[in-house]
């Protein structure tokens, strides 16, 4: 039986599965070639092929790779297994676990690149100190249960600790920009076009760049990011559009949330299948009026088969300013393992919906980025409220065990 033949009776299960082991498999062979560049590094191999002493000149020559990749390779190889001294004696690495990890198939190169990046950032004082160890080995396993982005908060909180001083803020005084931008509405959808001066410009671009870069394949379930750029920046200003309507940031609202007012039939309030009509004529899918009713002012009027009002809903469903504030100081930000967006990106998820009876408390909610939130209503991802600490697991072909945030 051919190659192909088998793989045409493969299930969908078996076929996930050999792509996760395949990617294992391309990570132990990045690891291991690493490793031998590190090897011919620490044997003079660069002096002794004319590569005068350069390591990444000589991964550049005989791999035909671009130089900045060589350079990354070749700091790579120096952190993860050593080198030599200027004076010839051996250099030990300043991320052993990581490396063995990366050995494993456990973590990526942008796991590794990270780590790598926060290292170098921190004073030689603190790598050959007693607490690098301890920190960098709490890294490696962290960076074997989430995505690269998972690491950025327990990276923010281990430089609190090792790099108290940090670096100096730079602030910018802000210039009042000159900007016009109109908005229409067509079906089902929203047409958004304008102009903006060029700083204004700059900064937005910027924003969206920042936010709307490729997620990784850990990071989107498994998958590869297939979004295009335009989309990717769609979703970025999905994201600032977001941040504008949380509670805190409207107080000429009075601290209360957005309000979408909608009909609906009582079948679909019950079962959550089928549409619901917006004031203005628009439908909204009860699936996904279900994840807007966690952080949006959702009143319904439900209507009965004969199109008779049977009930006009309130707002109680949605989390006050107190509450969201408690939601703040407990997750400190999306609380997905793999996500460090800020507070003021998340919205305040209900665990059990409230229209399954879910209360609007603490114990209840959990906030999560936009991203996060439309996987945990439409995957497999789970999550829960465990002695106060929001606790995921992940559908069971990515991970053996639950992940604790926090």
């Amino acid at each position: 039986m051919s190659t192909g033949e088998i793989g045409t009776l493969l299930s969908s299960r078996e076929r996930l599965d050999r792509f996760i082991e395949q990617a294992a498999v391309m990570r132990r062979a990045e690891a291991e070639m690493l490793l031998q560049l590190a090897e011919l590094d620490k044997e003079g191999a660069p002096v002794e092929f004319g590569y005068c002493g350069s390591a990444a000149t000589l991964a550049q020559d005989v791999l035909r790779i671009s130089r900045a990749e060589a350079r990354r390779m070749a700091e790579r190889a120096r952190v993860l297994f050593g080198a030599l001294g200027i004076s010839g004696e051996p250099l030990s690495p300043d991320l052993p676990n990581t490396a063995e990890a990366y050995s494993r198939g456990e973590v990526g190169v942008e796991h590794v690149d990270r780590i790598r990046q926060f290292a170098a950032e921190l004073p030689d004082e603190v790598l050959i100190g007693d607490a690098w160890p301890i920190a960098e080995n709490a890294l490696a396993e962290i960076a074997g249960e989430v995505g690269p982005r998972g690491l950025v908060r327990p990276i923010r909180e281990l430089r609190a600790r090792l790099d108290p001083d940090g670096q100096e803020p730079s602030d910018r005084d802000p210039v009042r920009p000159d900007r016009e931008i109109w908005l229409r509405q067509y079906a089902n959808q929203w047409e958004i076009h304008g102009r903006l001066d060029y700083e204004t410009g700059l900064k937005l671009r910027s924003v969206l760049d920042a936010l709307g870069k490729p997620r990784s394949s850990e990071a989107n379930g498994g998958t590869p990011d297939t979004r295009t750029p335009a989309e990717r920046h769609a979703d970025a200003l999905t994201d600032v559009i977001q941040l504008a309507a949380n509670p805190e940031n409207l107080p000429e609202s009075g601290g209360e949330p957005f309000t979408i007012m909608v009909t609906m039939s009582e079948q679909a309030l019950r079962d959550g299948i089928g549409t619901a009509t917006t004031m203005d004529g628009s439908t909204i899918p009860a699936t996904q009026l279900r994840r807007i009713a966690c952080d949006a002012g959702i009143i319904p009027t439900v209507l009965g088969s004969d199109g008779e009002v049977l009930d006009m809903g309130c707002r109680d469903r949605t989390a006050s300013p107190k509450l969201r504030r408690r939601l703040i100081a407990r997750d400190k930000g999306c609380a997905h393992p793999d996500c460090d967006k800020p507070p003021a990106l998340t919205q305040a998820h209900h665990i059990q919906h409230h229209t399954n009876g879910g209360l609007t408390v603490e114990d209840n909610m959990v906030l999560l980025c936009a991203h996060h939130h439309r996987m945990i209503h439409h995957t497999e991802w789970q999550v829960r409220i465990t002695n106060g600490r929001a606790e995921f697991t992940p559908p069971e072909y990515r991970q053996k065990r639950p992940i604790p945030v926090g």
